[in-house]
Formats: structure tokens, C-alpha cells, sequence
């Protein structure tokens, strides 16, 4: 039997050496893959690939890391935001074959306004990126953003981005996970972000309920999602299926059920094991920042500099988190959010946030104390990383942030923090969405079947 990142570099191999229907090729890759990478490669090519240092055999040796990575976003980048369009906290999740269509959003922090390109890879249930662009796409591999619009009477000029997909020139054959990367101008290693989104069959209907289970050692209750379906393909042995859950988009962190439960026959149940459920956690801060002015959590600002401050009133390490606002589902809202501009995708002005964070006892804690949020994409990002001010007495730092709304919450190393942290009453609202997954053995990737969310309030 072949190994799964072997026959994806034999199907590289065979596209770039032959060109034989589809079919065809595979039955001659099955056969006889070594024959075949012998007539493809050119002495040099053969000798490279003995050598153990090569990235083709480390591929083999070494197992990927499993979970959701993506690059880092570029300092010339603001505010991006990707989803489902007509709704800025909706999930970036759309159904095969039909119209509905996914929204790319952000802006260039840079006088040189210039066209860009974007990328689109698939990947299997753990992020793995895997197929060719052939084996997913029926037009083109990329597409060039040329429709960027020029910040208007902003201090902080910026260019501003839309771009909605699946279009004429975009168009997907498989569901499943995705990625897309945006980069400079045909140049796809010089990238400036990427993002996960989703293409759901929707072909079966995924039954999910919540309940709340006591998990010994946690202050509260744990959420145990369990989803239920119907299997409408009896060429599917039930064993294919795996159920992924994930809590208010946060993907990297998605917790996976890959046994099914057989006691709800006909139908098929999948559940997370009770240590493995989402305990309970603090709600993230809520930031209002649709207008620049003293008020809610701003405590000072300046707009005699460039660009504007604004100071945030004190997070103290024992209340983290805030109920306030509305539900942003982890994102951030511009368009729905401010309201003094007929436009805000290029009226919005570009303000220094400056957070500060006050540690138990006012003390310096242990490790760093990293702000994180909407605007990062939930990264762990040492440059977000705050600075301990003993006059003070508290870590400060700024960020670069659009107005609208946003979500943060800080990263602490210091065990002493966590606890004071963890005893904060948890979050009432919380969206929890469970993928189904199967393999498909004909290309050797993933499809995804289904997608169901429930809000919780």
C-alpha cells in the first residue's frame, strides 16, 4: 500500500513528466511509481534524491505536524477580515454548487497602492495541505486583486481591498478545508497573509446538542457537543466518518471525535470525551472603537498626533473579559460598526491602542503577557507582546487597530496569572459547530460532508 505523502509526490512527479488522462497516469503510478520517477528525472535530479538532507525525504521520514498553520500577516497589512458574504461575523463557510460566495477584506498599509494575487490550496481534516490545483479547481490557480480603493481624508493612508469568490475565474470542484494566501503579484512565496475557509456538500443534516458536564478539577461545567447524523452514501463504510468541533471560529483549536458511537442506530453519533470537552472560559474584552473619543473603555486619547491614541482603562488580571457588546463571534466588524461615515471601508481612521494589563498584587509576572484578538487572528505573537512598566506597575503596549469592533484577551506564561484568570465567571455566548468528515479514497483527501453550528447564550 502506498503511503499517502509518497503517492501525493508521485502525482507531482507524473503531472510535470506525462501528460496522460487522469486514469491512465494513476493506473501507471500504482504500478510502477519507480519506473516512473526514473524516466521523469535527469541524472542531477536522481542524485539529489538519494541524499537524506532532501525535502522529498524528510516528507517521507517525518510525519507533518497536524493543526491549522498559516503565515504570519505582513506589517504593510490592516484589518482583514474573510467571510461569508452579506455578514461580517459569519463563519467563512459556503455550500458547494451554490451561489453563496465568501468575502476577502483589508487593507495595505502603504502609499504604493499596487495589484496583488491570491492563492486557494485544500487540505484534508487536519490542515495538511494536499491536492493539486487540477484536482479542486476548473478555471485558474490564482487570481489578481485589482479592484483597491484609496483611504479618504485619513491620517493613516491605506488602500482598501474586496474580493468576493468562487467567481468566473475561481471555481471549486470539492468541498473540504481551505486556505487561502494573498501575496504580492504573481509571486506566491511572497506572502502577506493567510486564511482558512470552508466548502461544505451539505448533503446529510448533522443533528448537534450541548450539554453541560462537570469535569473533575474545573471550577465549571464543560460543554460536550454531540452530533448525529444519517449516512446517505452506503458505498461509506461508517468507520470514514470523523466529526471535528470547534468553538467560536477558532480552527486552530478545533477538538476531533474519530469513533463512532453505534447506540443511536440507524443513525451514527460522534462526541467528545468528557477531558476532552470545551471547558468554560472567561468571554474575551470587548473593544469599542467605532468612534475616536474619550468614553466605554477609552480612558484618554490624543488626535494631535499621527496617527491618533487612545489609552484603554486598566484589564486587571483578576476580571478578565467583558459581557458588554455584541456577540462577534472572535471577529472583527467594521461596516456594521461605525456609523459616522457613508463608507467605512475607507473613511475609517487607523488608531494606536494602547492596552494595559495590571498583574495580581502589581507585581511583574513570570513569562511574557501577549494581547491577542480579532485582529490578529488569535495568534500567539511575541511582536504583540507587552512591556512592564514598575512605574505603574502594569504591562503596557500598543496596536495598529481599524475602527469598528473588536475582540482581545491577553496570554500569560505565569501560573499564578492563569489561576487568577480561571476563576472569572465564563462567557454566556458561544458558537459551537461541528464538521463532518470522509475520506475519499480516489484522490486521497478529505471531503466535507456537512457543517452545523449552534449558538449558546
Amino acid at each position: 500500500m502506498i503511503d499517502n505523502h509518497m503517492s501525493f509526490d508521485f502525482r507531482i512527479a507524473g503531472l510535470l513528466c506525462i501528460a496522460l488522462p487522469r486514469m491512465a497516469m494513476l493506473r501507471i503510478l500504482i504500478l510502477s511509481t519507480v519506473l516512473v520517477l526514473a524516466s521523469c528525472a535527469s541524472t542531477e535530479e536522481s542524485s539529489e534524491a538519494k541524499s537524506d538532507d532532501t525535502p522529498q525525504n524528510k516528507t517521507r521520514t517525518t510525519p507533518r505536524p497536524r493543526g491549522l498553520f498559516i503565515a504570519p500577516i505582513s506589517d504593510e497589512i490592516g484589518t482583514v477580515q474573510v467571510y461569508r458574504t452579506g455578514k461580517e461575523t459569519s463563519p467563512p463557510l459556503i455550500t458547494l454548487g451554490t451561489r453563496e460566495t465568501i468575502t476577502v477584506s483589508f487593507d495595505l498599509l502603504s502609499n504604493n497602492s499596487r495589484t496583488l494575487s491570491i492563492y486557494f490550496y485544500h487540505a484534508n481534516r487536519y490542515w495538511e495541505r494536499d491536492l493539486l490545483p487540477v484536482e479542486f479547481l476548473r478555471t485558474f490557480h490564482r487570481d489578481e486583486l485589482i479592484n483597491y480603493r484609496l483611504s479618504r481624508a485619513t491620517d493613516v493612508r491605506y488602500s482598501h481591498y474586496d474580493y468576493e469568490f468562487p467567481s468566473r475565474n475561481i471555481d471549486f470542484t470539492r468541498s473540504g478545508n481551505y486556505i487561502l494566501r494573498v501575496t504580492e503579484f504573481g509571486d506566491e512565496e511572497d506572502i502577506l497573509f493567510e486564511r482558512p475557509f470552508f466548502i461544505s456538500e451539505q448533503s446529510t443534516l448533522i443533528e448537534l446538542t450541548l450539554d453541560n458536564i462537570l469535569v473533575p478539577g474545573q471550577p465549571y461545567s464543560s460543554i460536550q457537543p454531540l452530533g448525529r447524523f444519517n449516512p446517505t452514501d452506503d458505498n461509506l463504510n461508517i468507520f470514514d466518518y470523523e466529526m471535528c468541533f470547534v468553538r467560536n471560529d477558532r480552527y486552530a483549536s478545533a477538538k476531533c471525535a474519530t469513533r463512532p458511537s453505534l447506540g443511536v442506530q440507524p443513525g451514527i453519533a460522534f462526541y467528545l470525551e468528557p477531558l476532552n470537552s470545551f471547558m468554560l472560559a472567561p468571554p474575551p474584552s470587548f473593544l469599542d472603537l467605532s468612534e475616536i473619543r474619550v468614553g466605554g473603555s477609552i480612558e484618554f486619547m490624543d488626535r494631535s498626533v499621527n496617527p491618533p491614541e487612545v489609552a484603554l482603562e486598566p484589564d486587571y488580571a483578576r476580571f478578565p473579559g467583558s459581557e458588554f457588546g455584541p456577540f462577534l463571534n472572535g471577529q472583527t466588524v467594521v461596516r456594521a460598526a461605525v456609523r459616522e461615515y457613508p463608507d467605512p471601508d475607507l473613511s475609517s481612521e487607523y488608531v494606536r491602542v494602547f492596552f494595559r494589563y495590571v498583574p495580581v498584587n502589581e507585581v511583574a509576572a513570570q513569562g511574557r503577557v501577549i494581547v491577542t484578538g480579532s485582529f490578529n487572528n488569535w495568534e500567539r505573537d511575541p511582536d504583540y507582546a507587552l512591556i512592564w512598566k514598575p512605574e505603574k506597575k502594569w504591562y503596557e503596549g500598543y496596536v495598529l487597530l481599524k475602527q469598528g469592533h473588536h475582540e482581545y484577551r491577553y496570554l500569560v506564561d505565569d501560573p499564578v496569572l492563569k489561576k487568577a484568570a480561571s476563576g472569572a465567571p465564563p462567557g454566556r455566548q458561544n458558537l459551537y459547530t461541528a464538521f463532518l468528515y470522509t475520506n475519499d479514497v480516489s484522490v486521497q483527501s478529505d471531503r466535507l460532508i456537512s457543517v452545523r453550528g449552534i449558538l449558546m447564550n
